[in-house]
């Protein structure tokens, strides 16, 4: 009487299983063939269709025919030797090695070789081949190689970013500023424009310097322009022209410095409207002018500035009265900022 001790075979199971057979190598493969042609037609036709030795074939053959005996899988073992040298450097040798490869990033061997020389012949060391230098060299996983350094990416300081709901209500309370870029004969020249939110008083230069020093002093130009003497707000996108000198100078005002949050110009869409009604009625007229005598181009746009605030009406404002005419009518309602 036998008794069955421990999990119960599912006899049903192993009757309608099937048995999944490992992929084959592609030496396993290869053997195969060279066997099954060999004995087809010959080993003489096998050796020469496919450049083997003699002995290599009956190895083959051999290998095939226990494997099939014993309905085993062909599996080709690894030939690598159990026991595998270790090399036996000098320690000395290795760091002079790898020293001088750190501090001149990717000597080629056969330059470290000279070196290597000199420092065995000082401290009395054999020397080694040009061969066991770069054994050496491969012997370490990035084969002591100086990557290309990157730039580290800078991180941007938190920014005082524009509520989504707000709105100037008081003249002089907030003042926008954006930068156009022109481009002519691989020259690249600048009209920076500054606005006012509640009336579209607005200032604009050029300028051929697209830095923050430069995007300052036209503020100030602009803030000596402008009928108020001084602002609470200052409205800007994230251009490198107003960072460091123009930051730190809206921070000596102690006015706020608002930022659009990237890739949304419709947060200074005043300003940017500006941009393009300054494109349409103006740099149409004078936009080679700005290449040849900027001078004289600045002198042309402070006559259209001058239009633009006190002459020209707006649509904003139902195409009834002008920029200068709205900040009056604040200044009568009080709504300007003192």
């Amino acid at each position: 009487m036998y008794r069955i001790i421990g999990q119960p075979i599912n006899f049903r199971h192993i009757a309608t299983s099937r048995v999944v057979k490992p992929d084959l190598s592609e030496k396993a493969k290869q053997i195969i063939k060279i066997s099954e042609f060999g004995l087809k037609y010959g080993y003489k036709a096998a050796i020469e269709a496919f450049s083997i030795k003699k002995s290599m074939y009956y190895e083959y053959v051999k290998l095939y025919k226990t494997c099939k005996a014993n309905s085993l899988e062909l599996a080709v073992k690894s030939k690598r030797p159990h026991k595998v040298r270790t090399a036996n450097w000098d320690k000395r040798i290795v760091r002079f090695i790898k020293n001088i490869r750190h501090d001149h990033a990717n000597m080629g061997k056969d330059k470290i070789k000279y070196y290597l020389d000199l420092f065995c012949n000082k401290h009395r060391i054999k020397t080694v081949a040009t061969g066991t230098i770069q054994n050496i060299i491969n012997s370490y996983p990035n084969k002591l190689r100086t990557k290309k350094a990157l730039a580290k990416a800078k991180r941007r300081e938190n920014v005082l970013r524009k509520p989504t709901k707000y709105k100037a209500k008081y003249s002089g309370e907030c003042r926008s500023l954006d930068s156009m870029e022109f481009r002519q004969g691989g020259k690249k020249l600048y009209v920076v424009v500054a606005q006012d939110e509640a009336t579209n008083l607005m200032y604009a230069r050029a300028t051929n310097s697209h830095t923050s020093r430069s995007a300052k002093e036209i503020l100030e130009l602009a803030h000596n322009y402008l009928p108020w003497d001084k602002y609470s707000i200052i409205l800007t996108d994230n251009g490198s022209e107003f960072a460091k000198d123009f930051a730190k100078y809206v921070k000596e005002q102690c006015a706020i410095h608002y930022h659009t949050y990237p890739k949304t110009p419709e947060q200074n869409a005043r300003c940017e409207r500006l941009n393009r009604t300054i494109q349409d009625e103006f740099m149409i007229k004078y936009g080679n002018l700005l290449f040849d005598d900027i001078n004289l181009f600045n002198k042309k746009l402070d006559k259209y500035i001058r239009w633009y605030n006190f002459e020209r009406v707006h649509a904003r404002f139902g195409n009834k009265i002008t920029p200068f005419q709205r900040h009056l009518q604040l200044l009568n309602d009080g709504k300007i900022i003192s």
